[in-house]
């Protein structure tokens, strides 16, 4: 059934020739517009029970956003994480079972975007499946179905398609290397890469000069949330307050540190783009709150090594993990 539901969706994308996902039903809804912007402004309280009345009358926006909400728990405010259990799941899901049913079934009924979550969170999923949200702009999504299926091979075959994630290219070259004929082509992209870029970690351990990897995360897309979180708490030391949340990200320290702080990286951002724009939510209270809560800010190395890059940004995680012990 789930790979039926995947099948679906890239029918009506290459059947179409458009992005089926460009909008979802009840998107334009003011009352949903004004709940997501409560929910972005961190006013859960208010914002999550109207969210889930217009999932009840059939709105797929705010079903889908809701399911979003629900399996991600770095978006979870210390409101919603404070309710009883019963309470959360009646307030994020839908009727239905022990627990209650995820809204995204329901908006899956008619929705490819919410068919191919639903695919994303099994073994079904396949990097065509990341393909698939990319041409949605879904790219979060992309990249992080790539990554759990990152040992899969035959990522070479989709190295010439335009909506192949560009900080997943090395998932590619490390396939490349292993033919002569294509370990040129390889070497070849390497070459134009940003001497920061933390990809150059994953292939063969080249080392990152830290000057060029500083200057990369200052221009990067896909370091777009750093900036955004530290502009708004530590205007002072943005370049600085960046370093320490990449140090925030990675579980490691030395070299490795460049790989595992990449890895985090990629699961930054809305948690629907087709909802909520990367700039957006790059520039809100609920989307600096998601990178402050990530979960590794609880181990004290790790907030030491924080401190150690921005004192300023260390004090940042420390307030919003207080939240939640209130």
């Amino acid at each position: 059934m789930r790979l039926l539901l995947v099948f679906v969706a890239l029918l009506l994308m290459l059947g179409t020739g458009k992005t089926p996902a460009a909008e979802l039903r009840g998107q334009d809804d003011p009352r949903f517009r004004a709940a997501l912007e409560l929910w972005l402004a961190d006013d859960e309280e208010t914002a999550l029970p109207e969210l889930a009345a217009l999932a009840a009358d059939g709105n797929r926006a705010a079903q889908v956003l809701l399911a979003r909400i629900d399996v991600t728990t770095l978006i979870q405010g210390p409101w919603l994480v404070g309710l009883p259990r019963k309470e959360r799941n009646a307030l994020l899901r839908a009727p239905g079972g022990l627990s209650g049913r995820s809204w995204m079934q329901a908006a899956a009924e008619d929705t490819p975007l919410a068919q191919l979550w639903l695919v994303q969170l099994t073994p079904d999923a396949t990097p065509e499946t990341a393909l698939a949200f990319a041409a949605m702009g879904e790219h979060r999504a992309a990249r992080l179905t790539l990554w759990t299926r990152r040992d899969y091979h035959g990522f070479a075959a989709m190295a010439d398609d335009p909506n192949y994630p560009p900080d997943m290219r090395y998932l590619i070259w490390r396939e490349w290397v292993d033919d002569p004929a294509t370990r040129a082509r390889a070497e070849a992209e390497i070459a134009t890469l940003h001497p920061g870029d933390p990809q150059l970690a994953h292939f063969d351990s080249r080392p990152i000069d830290d000057g060029a990897f500083g200057d990369w995360l200052a221009i990067a897309p896909i370091a777009a949330p750093l900036r955004g979180t530290c502009a708004a708490a530590c205007p002072d030391a943005v370049g600085s307050c960046a370093r320490a949340g990449f140090a925030l990200l990675s579980s490691f320290s030395g070299a490795a540190v460049f790989i595992s702080g990449h890895n985090g990286l990629l699961g930054l951002g809305p948690p629907s783009e087709t909802l909520i724009a990367p700039e957006l939510w790059n520039a809100s209270p609920r989307g600096r709150a998601a990178l402050l809560r990530d979960p590794y800010a609880r181990s004290p190395e790790v907030l030491a090594r924080v401190a150690a890059e921005d004192a300023c940004f260390a004090a940042a995680v420390t307030e919003d993990a207080a939240r939640f012990a209130k």
